[in-house]
């Protein structure tokens, strides 16, 4: 059992590399689990071994601020997805909540955990909220939280960072990445592209399927929703109001058509340039958030934030990629805010004022 006091990143990185290999040895294909699971799966196994980094250095983050011994910690995978991460801490031995808003990942999670013996110790399904709920009903003092690739489509990150508050104690250390730098052009670049297409294209159905689900696009769903609600507006002015209502939810968008009906001046369209959200359940759709805005948001609710360099993925196919993935890496090291417009993605760690554990 590795000690926290001396666990080095290298150290957890190569019991990561263990959870890999039984990862792409595990015939996953025959368990009896959800095929948008197994669509996940596929897809990172294409980039498993910086998924197994990714989650070596989230848990590094985490450990590298509490003294309490390993097997006392109480670490939260939040948005699990796969439970890749939740498999790792267990191997560990640390204990662990697998959290997702998805009962199908959940369920296979299960599966896939049991065929590993290395089952989380709880599972929570749904929001935010509902992992709150549990804890509180269950009387559970979480140590850590792990979330990758979900702040970006929270509803409302400043909500979040308050429950996370009301969740935590002193010293409660949370690390959180996302794909969406708006700081690094070449990544706000692609979600640029992103937002564009699920406005006025559509939506991928699979993680690892190509083919858009035209049904799912921007546009498209709030035209139906104004219609659905004001029949009486022609074509033209619903298209419209469809383009000015991006970035709001339904009953924003309901009282915002109705201003405009009753004074026939247009809305003022959402602040941000391209970020986009599903108007029913107010996911966003890969949003571009600046950190500062994070680090405002987090402050305010009594952490401290504390930005982390991101690293690139060095095992593509082609060396000459690998090779300038390693260089940026070396300059990624360098500890200078400046650095955040160079990484693949967004990182920071936000520690709960009060104390250490």
């Amino acid at each position: 059992m590795l000690n926290n006091k001396k666990i080095l990143y290298p150290d957890l990185l190569r019991l990561s590399r263990s959870l890999e290999r039984e990862l792409v040895q595990l015939d996953f294909e025959s368990l009896p689990i959800h095929e948008s699971v197994k669509s996940y799966y596929r897809f990172d196994l294409t980039k498993i071994k910086y998924v197994s980094e990714c989650n070596a250095y989230m848990l590094y983050h985490i450990l590298s601020n509490t003294d309490k011994p390993l097997k006392e910690l109480l670490i939260i995978d939040h948005g699990a997805g796969l439970g890749f991460f939740s498999f790792f801490a267990k191997k560990l031995g640390l204990q662990c909540i697998c959290h997702d808003i998805s009962n199908e990942y959940i369920e296979g999670i299960k599966v896939i955990g049991k065929k590993l013996k290395v089952i989380p110790d709880h599972f929570v399904t749904g929001d935010t909220d509902a992992l709150i709920q549990y804890c509180n009903s269950n009387q559970l003092q979480a140590d850590g939280l792990a979330s990758r690739n979900v702040i970006e489509h929270i509803p409302d990150y400043k909500l979040f960072f308050k429950d996370l508050s009301s969740l935590s104690k002193p010293g409660f250390v949370s690390v959180i990445t996302t794909s969406a730098n708006i700081h690094n052009p070449l990544v706000k670049n692609i979600h640029v592209k992103i937002h564009a297409q699920y406005e006025n294209t559509g939506s991928n159905t699979d993680m690892d399927n190509p083919t858009l689900n035209t049904d799912n696009c921007g546009i498209k769903i709030r035209t139906e929703l104004i219609r659905k609600h004001f029949p009486k507006l022609d074509d033209q002015k619903i298209l419209q109001l469809a383009i000015v209502n991006r970035g709001f939810v339904e009953h924003q968008i309901l009282h915002r058509v109705s201003e405009f009906i009753k004074t026939g001046k247009l809305p003022d369209p959402f602040p941000e340039p391209t970020n986009t959200c599903d108007p029913y359940t107010g996911a966003w759709v890969e949003r571009l958030v600046p950190f500062g805005d994070y680090k405002i948001a987090a402050e305010s609710c009594s952490f401290q934030f504390e930005l982390l360099p991101g690293f690139y993925n060095t095992h593509y196919n082609s060396p000459i990629k690998n090779i300038v993935s390693k260089v940026l890496n070396l300059i990624l090291k360098i500890k200078n805010p400046w650095t955040v417009n160079l990484s693949p993605f967004l990182a920071f760690r936000l520690i709960k004022s009060g104390g250490t554990h």
